[in-house]
């Protein structure tokens, strides 16, 4: 199996890596990590020191140099998913070059509309366009999945996440939590009453008990590619209510409001010594500035899904829970996230994937192998319930 994967110089993709090329070795011949900037992309590959790693220069925006990268490839891993944007030109050059693509992430529903219209495309070139396949979107998706499959009918859907670190490492203000500061601002979209409604920001709190070393934390809801993904997936299901909550650890949500107090994550001009300046533009590229992280890192994540509904006439909820814990000197995100796409790979390669087309993990990925194979990389999922009289 060749692998292309862009975005090589990234956090994610390093894990990406790290799985490809060191978890059932034999299904890998060839990785090529791909970055517009190739120092740091060289890097990468040499810290590994593995001959199957190829690095290579690219501007995903020279749309023809592309698809010629593309070409002769398996898969495509997308990991350039970092602006809360969806690459569609990745998307389309990756059917040009007639192979299966994986990102991580889908930026909005009318970036999903667009993905889809070249859905019947991929599907005639027998070809898999997997929309989201990080940890959330991603494993989150198809822990809903599992869960609706075990239900009649489910009415309400709650994903949440939290974060720990109990090291010593600076890493919380810089990566990779910068790109998460947008949610602090954005108005997030939720599927409530059978509706999508849009509500204000850091709204919808809900008091949530985490596994330790997390504990209880106020999760408010973000803007999450779930909850219109999961409400369009289960409308036979008869679902009523999607919601995606982040539960961000206290100190990191009192610095980043402070940010937020202060203007930083302004998007409009302002006026500085006669220039006009964008004040998020300065705060990412002070956070770009800061020096490397010190001390250990040792840091938890949990993805937390609900799911409500019948079973039998009985009213159920059943809740499932991914603890993941410090793992082969991956931070939790890297952790969660990096594999995910990994797996799938070779999920795709293998033929295991049978959907065809462009659709969300739900719509086409089998959750219990790919559930076996997050269990290799010390990521279970355990499910309970409670029923009602």
């Amino acid at each position: 199996m060749k692998v292309l994967v862009l975005g090589g110089a990234g956090r994610m993709a390093y894990a990406t890596m790290k799985d490809l090329l060191e978890i059932d070795t034999d299904e890998v011949s060839k990785v090529v990590i791909a970055d517009i900037n190739y120092e740091k992309v060289k890097n990468v590959a040499d810290k590994f020191q593995n001959e199957k790693l190829v690095p290579v220069c690219i501007d995903i925006a020279e749309y023809a140099k592309l698809v010629d990268l593309m070409k002769g490839s398996d898969v495509v891993i997308d990991s350039t998913y970092v602006s809360g944007t969806t690459s569609l030109s990745i998307i389309k050059a990756a059917l040009e070059a007639r192979v299966h693509v994986i990102n991580l992430g889908l930026g909005n529903k009318e970036e999903e509309k667009q993905a889809a219209t070249m859905s019947d495309a991929f599907t005639k070139a027998g070809l898999s366009c997997i929309l989201g396949l990080g940890s959330s979107p991603g494993i989150s998706n198809l822990m809903v999945r599992e869960l609706a499959d075990r239900l009649d009918t489910m009415n309400t859907v709650e994903i949440s996440f939290a974060y720990e670190s109990v090291g010593t490492s600076t890493l919380p203000i810089k990566e990779p939590f910068a790109f998460a500061f947008e949610e602090f601002v954005e108005h997030p979209l939720i599927f409530q009453d059978a509706k999508f409604v849009t509500i204000p920001p850091q709204s919808g709190i809900q008091y949530i008990e985490f596994p330790a070393p997390i504990g209880m934390r106020p999760a408010f809801c973000i803007p999450h590619s779930e909850v219109w993904t999961v409400a369009e997936t289960f409308e036979e299901k008869g679902i009523k209510n999607v919601s995606v909550r982040a539960g961000f650890a206290p100190d990191f949500v009192k610095k980043v409001n402070f940010l937020v107090d202060c203007g930083f994550m302004s998007h409009k001009p302002l006026k500085v010594g006669g220039i006009d300046v964008i004040p998020s533009d300065v705060l990412f590229s002070c956070l770009a500035q800061l020096p490397p992280e010190e001390g250990e890192v040792v840091d938890y994540g949990c993805t937390r899904v609900v799911a409500v509904g019948t079973k039998n006439k009985e009213k159920v909820e059943y809740t499932a829970l991914m603890l993941n814990r410090p793992y082969k000197g991956l931070t939790n995100a890297q952790h969660r996230t990096g594999h995910s796409p990994s797996i799938a790979a070779r999920m795709l390669y293998k033929g295991e994937i049978k959907t065809k087309g462009v659709f969300p993990p739900e719509r086409g990925v089998d959750p219990k192998s790919f559930f076996r194979e997050l269990t290799k990389r010390e990521l279970e999922i355990a499910v309970t319930s409670r029923t009602f009289v």
